[in-house]
């Protein structure tokens, strides 16, 4: 999923030269072919990221920044994600690890917050380690680095995180009723209860 961002180019630059970078758009890899043309080395491909067209054990290194989070755009309870999202999230990550080679690196930059996202990075299938890292000044947003190792044991918190995810949400209580208001009062806010 790498979209426009001038990542590619920019760790090119940085002196990583053997750098393939995929997305679903059709457009937009034939415009950043276009746009890194100077580049050859940079390799550009359409693919979707849960069927990667890659040979297993294929890479040292994959980043993705923010293309996970498409997965989770229509979910309403980010603490009690759907079984269709868990399962498309399964199906990626399943896909990373594979075309990982042993001891390769994943990593994954995101503004969701560890307690949403580690859970779905915390599956022992994967055969990965778990760190994450919070980034940002103190007074913007914190964005959030999370690193897989291939070939390192999760730690047992987090495995157990990873199978709470598919635990069923717990059922929720029974709203209380609202409280009559009397018609000539507007203090409206205090009956709100959240």
């Amino acid at each position: 999923g790498c979209g426009n961002s001038a990542l590619s180019h920019d760790l090119h630059e940085l002196g990583y030269t053997d750098v393939t970078s995929i997305d679903f758009s059709p457009a937009c890899i034939a415009a950043m072919r276009a746009r890194h043309a100077r580049c050859p080395a940079l390799r550009w491909a359409v693919m979707d990221i849960r069927a990667l067209a890659f040979p297993d054990a294929a890479f040292d290194v994959v980043v993705e920044k923010g293309t996970l989070d498409v997965f989770m755009v229509e979910e309403t309870d980010p603490w009690h994600v759907s079984p269709r999202a868990a399962a498309e999230m399964h199906r990626v990550l399943a896909e990373v690890s594979r075309v990982l080679r042993p001891g390769g690196c994943f990593i994954s930059i995101t503004f969701a917050q560890p307690h949403f996202r580690k859970p779905h990075y915390a599956q022992e299938d994967f055969g990965w380690s778990l760190r994450h890292a919070a980034c940002g000044d103190g007074d913007a947003f914190h964005y959030f680095l999370y690193v897989m190792r291939k070939g390192q044991p999760l730690d047992p918190r987090d495995l157990a995180l990873g199978r709470r995810l598919h635990q069923p949400p717990p059922p929720s209580a029974p709203s209380p009723p609202p409280t009559p208001l009397d018609e000539d009062d507007e203090d409206y806010l205090f009956a709100i209860q959240l």
